[in-house]
């Protein structure tokens, strides 16, 4: 599923958080959101999750108007920072949960996603019996359950150690290659950005400071503030 962000706006009080947003992301695209704290990244995730709505501006989903769109209709996953399991609950049950609620729930679905994030023997383990990044593959999963055209995902990697981080990217760019969707997430490591997405966005106050791939960027930085962030 493709995405167009046209001049979107967000305002809290009398700020803008995000102002004058325009993007286009191609059906199928990784695409990587960096900036420094504050630039509006988590905010523009959000709006396009449906947890936000745009002061001004539209959403398209492949040429469908999506800025009112209710969050359950949008064909989503996404992924936070804190995993957010549900503690009393298998991995199984945490995986299986959505599809209970979109009444979709087959057992052999669950168990191939077991099998997709290499935990197929930890279907009855509670999130308290796991690892950090065993954690994050769970909620990858569960995230993937419902079959999403989109998955956003919010620095999925920011609680873990370095090394854990790097086999998770690497993990997240190979499923990424194996399943049909568009995704987005928001991170604040550079060298994680340029190794596994396709197009990196920089924003900078609010604004979008450069929008293109990772080579594009690093020979062609289109301003100061870029060839500094990127550390060229």
């Amino acid at each position: 599923m493709s995405i167009l962000i046209e001049n979107i706006s967000k305002k809290f009080g009398s700020n803008y958080i995000l102002s004058e947003i325009n993007l286009e992301i191609l059906t199928g695209n990784l695409v990587a959101l960096i900036g420094p704290s504050g630039s509006g990244k988590s905010t523009l995730l959000r709006m396009i999750a449906g947890f936000e709505k745009p002061s001004k501006g539209r959403i398209w989903f492949s040429g469908k108007n999506a800025t009112l769109l209710p969050i359950q209709k949008r064909q989503i996953g996404f992924v936070f920072q804190d995993y957010a399991l549900f503690p009393k609950m298998t991995i199984f049950e945490n995986i299986a949960f959505g599809l209970k609620i979109q009444k979709k729930y087959l057992k052999s679905q669950v168990y191939e996603l077991l099998q997709l994030i290499q935990l197929e023997n930890f279907e009855k383990f509670y999130p308290h019996q796991l690892s950090g990044g065993q954690k994050q593959r769970v909620a990858f999963a569960r995230a993937l359950a419902i079959e999403p055209k989109i998955l956003l995902l919010d620095e999925p990697f920011g609680a873990l150690d370095v090394k854990i981080r790097k086999n998770l990217r690497f993990w997240l760019h190979n499923l990424h290659e194996k399943l049909p969707m568009t995704s987005i997430f928001v991170t604040h490591d550079i060298h994680e950005a340029m190794e596994i997405s396709d197009q990196i966005v920089i924003l900078k106050n609010g604004c979008v400071e450069q929008f293109g791939c990772p080579q594009e960027l690093y020979e062609h930085p289109a301003t100061v503030f870029v060839k500094d962030f990127l550390d060229i």
